[in-house]
Parts: C-alpha cells; structure tokens; sequence
C-alpha cells in the first residue's frame, strides 16, 4: 500500500461525498473551500469559494430544498461562524452566514467537530454541545460541558450525539429530551485523555487515549487493539471492516535517541498495514469503496484498503 496525493493544499477540513471530496485549506491570501474528485491528482480542484483574512476549518454537507450546500467553520477577527455555500460551482460565490458569531470554538486543533443529520447541525464549543437548524437561526444548547481543547469530534448514533471530555465519553439526546446527569450518561472512561474516539457495531466503542493505546469497549466486553506506547495518535476511523488511525510512532534506535515518524496504520484482520504519511496527519475517513483518506501538511491524501 501507498500514499496517493489528490490536491496539494493546506487542507484544514474534508468531507467525502459518493465521488467527490469538498475540503476547506488556507494560504496567505486567505481561505478557500475545494471540490475534487475522489480519484483526482493535484491541480484538477475547483475552487467554490474564496475569503481573504480567514480559515476555514470543519466541512459537511446537505440537501436543502433540492440544493446540496457546503456547511464549514469560518474564523475571522477572533470569531467563528457557520457559513454555507451551494456546492454547484458559482463564479464568485460569497458564503452565507447562518449563525451567530462565537468566541469559543476552536476550528485549528479540533477536527471533525462539525456534522449533520441533514436537519440541523451539531458542534462542540470550549463549554457546550450545540445544535442549530441547517437553514439557520437560534443555537440550542444541547449539554453543558467543562472547558475542553481540542475537541476529539463528534458522533451521531440513533438518537444519540458521543462526544468526549478529558478522560470520558458521554452520550447527550440529539434531540434535547430528556438531558440526565451527566454521571448518567457516561459511554466509557478513559485511563488517559480521549484524543479520538469511532462508534463500532453492536454498542462498541472505539477509543483512542492520549498515551498511544486504542480500547475497544461495550457495556459486556473490552479489548485492546493498540498498547500504550511510544505513539500519538492524531485521528481514527472505522468504516465495520476496518480500522484506521494517524498517529506520530517513536522508536528507540538507541540510548536516548528516539526515529519519530508520522504514519497511518489500518487494522483489517488479514491485512493490516502501516504507511508514512506527510507532518501531522489528521481526519483520516473512508470512503464508500472502503479506501481511507486523510489530510496531512502535504495536502489531501488516500491508501486503499
């Protein structure tokens, strides 16, 4: 297996589609949202939007009224918004702000904190769990949570939103009903800090701590798949077959001088790998194929499976 750039772009969000990958990235000259195909080499992105003195972070997608919109995290002066924009490409296309404007969301180090059921819109701030309709309006606080940075991204599953603070991993209704303490609805906690955590099938979770291992939990059973160690482990993904994770590895090649390198590792029973990445790999997600794609300091990039 090997790494297969698709677009050379600071790349600071992605969301995939059946045959496209939408991403946010910035430059010097400001923030952009991308659309390129799955199977695209660097160069063949179209650019769908454009905004000097901004980032862009997290980016989903959703049909409203018959038209696909783009939702992202845009930071500027010190305040994030949500801004949408029509996925069909408009020359010139200005992105619409929906919401109002916060202080406490962190778009830099957190990512995949921004997803959708296609009615509304759900986000963790420094403090709370957050909803909002697609259309825009009013925020609905949904929990209220201790500071937490970053954000590890959050989760729908049936009814539920899984987010984690610190060491636990909590569920809260995504519909607001029915909110019990929070001590009520702990998923799993953690011996470490959660630094990113995937739903699995029948009631599993998935969870990676900040001292490199990755814990397999239900209410009856738990395993491990990766031991603490010498990693850190910067996203992961599970797509029911497989599981995939970015992590920076260190080995001792002797006393007192540690090889650091950045790689992603896939766990897929009989065919398990590990490949090197770009700097600081983050967001790895699957697509329909089951290939895993990820964002690292050399642009977008996949593997197949």
């Amino acid at each position: 297996m090997s790494r297969r750039i698709i677009a050379q772009h600071v790349a600071d969000g992605m969301v995939l589609s059946t045959a496209n990958i939408y991403f946010t990235a910035h430059d010097n000259a400001g923030a952009r949202v991308f659309r390129t195909a799955q199977s695209a080499t660097p160069g063949q992105e179209a650019e769908l939007c454009h905004e000097p003195a901004c980032r862009f972070g997290d980016i989903v997608f959703a049909n409203v009224d018959g038209v696909f919109y783009g939702y992202f995290f845009a930071l500027a002066s010190g305040m994030t918004t949500i801004r949408r924009i029509p996925l069909a490409p408009q020359p010139g296309q200005v992105a619409e702000i929906i919401g109002p404007a916060a202080p406490d969301i962190d778009i830099v180090s957190s990512h995949g904190n921004l997803i959708t059921d296609g009615s509304f819109l759900y986000w963790q701030s420094d403090t709370a769990i957050n909803k909002m309709p697609v259309r825009g309006g009013a925020v609905t606080v949904l929990d209220r949570t201790p500071l937490t940075r970053p954000a590890t991204g959050l989760h729908l599953v049936g009814p539920n939103l899984i987010y984690a603070v610190d060491r636990v991993v909590y569920h809260v209704p995504a519909d607001g009903s029915a909110i019990t303490p929070p001590a009520l609805r702990v998923v799993f906690t953690a011996a470490t800090g959660v630094v990113a955590c995937v739903p699995a099938q029948g009631g599993f979770i998935i969870v990676a701590e900040r001292n490199g291992a990755i814990v397999n939990h239900s209410n009856n059973a738990s395993g491990v798949t990766q031991d603490p160690g010498a990693a850190f482990i910067t996203s992961m993904a599970y797509n029911g077959v497989a599981l995939a994770w970015t992590q920076m590895a260190a080995t001792q090649i002797a006393p007192g001088q540690l090889d650091a390198r950045w790689e992603l590792r896939v766990d897929a029973g009989v065919s398990d790998f590990n490949i090197p990445t770009g700097a600081n790999p983050r967001l790895a997600m699957f697509n329909a194929a089951g290939d895993v794609y990820w964002l690292d300091d050399d642009g977008v990039a996949t593997s197949p499976v």
